[in-house]
């Protein structure tokens, strides 16, 4: 999917040094883009699919992730709800924006800032918060809501060195991914990106997914290749192992349920590709969820 470069319009393009904002939508917006700033994003309430860089994967309530500068990414979240059946909020985070140049140069005048400007150029593969690091930097985010002046800026600090102290984070996009994107075509990889997340339990053809961007099967396969970096095959395979990955915390579904339910036609293709992409068994995944 091809990402769109976003200029925020409020907060941090003006002379603050960050914005701070709460979220609370029917659906959050499904434009894969990028910006300068940095962003920390808490999903209090949503679900669904997420890319970030070449990362590919499922999303729930209590995620927090840092995205460094410039890094694509998207939160796609779905709720089916009868025509005749108003809208409720389904999406629900508290987000942090800060221009990190603008940051840095404030930061330098009172001290040593390698450790944060080290954090910040690893955080362009995004990182997901764990543990009790992304307990107490949530805790400090509903925080910083109700602040203003001085204390507000001090809670900020309070995050920073929190995060770039931890240790515990994962890591999302791949270690030698880079934003390569041009900003033409965003039509058309939203298309498609928004076709594989609400048909991936099916099988989707080649023909299909062309038609989708309206290109025959060779020029798409070429174009998608191009701008995710994956095959076609690949990025739905990664969408359905995601979301294998959540049923596998339910322990009710069986691993075979779960193969079909993620639009694996049988069980023993679902654990090959489970194991590739994830190190580890379905079984073994299931095990340490559990424990």
């Amino acid at each position: 999917m091809k990402p769109i470069l976003a200029v925020l319009s409020d907060g941090v393009q003006s002379e603050d040094l960050f914005l701070a904002r709460e979220v609370i939508l029917p659906f959050f917006s499904n434009e894969f883009h990028f910006h300068e700033e940095c962003q920390l994003v808490h999903i209090v309430k949503s679900s669904g699919k997420r890319i970030i860089g070449d990362s590919v994967d499922y999303f729930e309530s209590g995620e927090t992730i840092f995205l460094g500068s410039n890094i694509p990414h998207v939160w796609h979240n779905t709720r089916e709800q009868p025509a005749d059946v108003e809208e409720v909020p389904y999406s629900h985070s508290l987000t942090i924006y800060f221009n990190p140049a603008k940051l840095i140069m404030h930061l330098s005048a009172f001290g040593n800032v390698r450790k944060i400007e080290s954090f910040l150029n690893k955080a362009q593969r995004g990182v997901e918060l764990k543990g009790k690091c992304r307990e107490a930097v949530v805790k400090l985010m509903y925080r910083i809501l109700q602040q203003e002046g001085l204390p507000k800026i001090i809670t900020l600090l309070e995050i920073l060195d929190l995060m770039s102290s931890d240790e515990g984070y994962n890591l999302l996009a791949s270690t030698n991914y880079t934003n390569q994107y041009q900003y033409h075509d965003s039509k058309r990889m939203d298309q498609v990106f928004k076709y594989i997340f609400d048909n991936f339990r099916e099988d989707i053809s080649l023909n299909t997914i062309a038609d989708v961007a309206n290109m025959n099967t060779y020029a798409f396969c070429r174009f998608f290749k191009a701008r995710t970096k994956k095959s076609f095959t690949q990025f739905v395979n990664e969408t359905r192992i995601g979301y294998a990955c959540k049923l596998l915390a339910n322990k009710d579904y069986s691993i075979t349920d779960i193969a079909y339910e993620c639009g694996f036609n049988n069980v023993s293709n679902f654990n090959r590709f489970f194991k590739v992409i994830k190190k580890t068994s379905p079984r073994q995944y299931r095990n340490q969820l559990l424990v």
